[in-house]
């Protein structure tokens, strides 16, 4: 855990706790770049969101619904581990 500190516009400030949940690393981006496809078509055909899928490329989350992962795989034609992987801190 570390603890930052945020100044605003109005000389504020502002202590958060973040959490590094960066122990799983999403290999989404390198999948469709292996592809050769798109957010876009991704989301029409598996009916995620493109604002999930670009969170997922991006690391940017801190939870993988199973759902998800498992339409994500289909559409690929992978494994789980193509598309996640655990990195030990």
């Amino acid at each position: 855990m570390y603890i930052i500190t945020i100044r605003s516009n109005y000389n504020e400030v502002h202590s958060k706790k973040v959490y590094n949940f960066l122990m799983i690393i999403c290999k989404l981006d390198d999948l469709i770049w292996q592809h050769r496809a798109n957010a876009k078509e991704i989301a029409k055909v598996t009916g995620i969101s493109t604002n999930t899928l670009s969170r997922w490329r991006n690391n940017k989350t801190g939870a993988y619904e199973a759902k998800n992962i498992s339409l994500i795989c289909k559409y690929f034609n992978c494994k789980v581990s193509d598309l996640l992987e655990y990195v030990p801190d």
